[in-house]
């Protein structure tokens, strides 16, 4: 049987595709720029060329394929309007599930956030807590996951599994992070104990796969994530002691007037056409609690995470350090 990847070209599809030949599956994908699958190595069985906002081009891909997994949407990019957002992370969820339904795909697994439930005040967030999410990124994907599960009540097989923060090689979303962390004296806003909870992206994948083969699950949505909760200060002590600065000293500032302050910055910036030099969602990641709870994946779905905290860090590390992404730090002046 025949299985479709969109977004295969980015971090998480592109690690999905791979684990799903692993599987012994026909991989399908749909890419805008077919040589970009080729520049990746990806020795998938076929290529459609599409955008994933193109009905057509959706309906090509999604035609004779048994299972569909729906990994493409928009991050956040700087300049990006809120209508590109919402043509990617709303209307393309509708496409993939019209065309779906029309070819007879047994199932589709969507991919949104954990992102959408917002700051997570109290206990660890479940599929339950209420939905907050905070920005058009945000707002957007809760609307693609929404749409997901209404097709799930019209008659189609839809899983929906809501990732944390995902990180491992490959990826350089947390380059800031270990920037940060690889000094002897760290400034952080807020007191520390906020939790990132994060996602290794060999586990993640293969709780996708998982959700593609699983019986009895359709219409429900999983939060999936790493076995450790740890605060950002621990994070940052980990990261630290990776690179070498095991004896780094933490310094805490208030956030409170900082979040004003990006408020006002991005008043004032945002007309004039200038990137404000304080934003109040880089704050907001110092103070944003990140927690899950994830239960019902486990009890569900058969989701173990295999790779420990300190052994993505360790990987991720590593392959920054490869790349020359963390060329300061004495682990990399050390292999120099």
């Amino acid at each position: 049987m025949t299985v479709l990847v969109t977004g295969a070209t980015g971090f998480i599809g592109q690690a999905l595709a791979r684990r799903l030949l692993a599987s012994g599956e026909r991989v399908r994908v749909l890419a805008r720029r077919p040589a970009k699958v080729a520049e990746a190595g990806l020795p998938v069985h076929e290529v459609y060329e599409g955008d994933i906002t193109d009905p057509a081009a959706v309906a090509r891909a999604v035609s004779g394929a048994g299972t569909v997994y729906a990994i493409a949407g928009t991050f956040r990019e700087p300049g990006l309007s809120d209508e590109r957002y919402r043509e990617v992370n709303v209307a393309a969820v509708r496409h993939v599930m019209e065309a779906a339904k029309k070819h007879g795909v047994r199932r589709v697994v969507h991919c949104s956030t954990v992102g959408i439930h917002g700051n997570v005040v109290g206990s660890p967030a479940n599929e339950d807590t209420p939905i907050r999410p905070d920005g058009i990124y945000e707002v957007t994907k809760a609307e693609g996951d929404r749409t997901a599960l209404g097709h799930a009540r019209d008659g189609l097989e839809v899983v929906v599994i809501r990732p944390a923060p995902v990180y491992g090689p490959g990826d350089t979303r947390l380059v800031k992070l270990f920037k940060l962390a690889a000094r002897d004296r760290v400034l952080l806003l807020g007191n520390g104990r906020p939790h990132y909870h994060m996602v290794y992206i060999d586990d993640l994948v293969e709780a996708f796969r998982l959700a593609g083969v699983t019986p009895g699950i359709s219409g429900e949505a999983f939060i999936v994530a790493g076995a450790e909760r740890p605060t950002l200060e621990d994070l940052v002590r980990r990261i630290g002691g990776l690179t070498g600065h095991a004896s780094q000293r933490i310094l805490k500032l208030p956030a409170g007037p900082l979040l004003g302050l990006g408020d006002l910055c991005e008043l004032v910036c945002r007309p004039l056409g200038l990137n404000p030099p304080i934003y109040r969602r880089r704050v907001e990641f110092f103070v944003n609690n990140r927690a899950y709870d994830i239960g019902k994946a486990e009890r569900r779905l058969g989701y173990r995470p295999q790779v420990s905290l300190e052994e993505g860090l360790a990987r991720t590390a590593a392959w920054y350090r490869a790349q020359g992404l963390l060329a300061g730090d004495e682990t990399a002046r050390a292999a120099a």
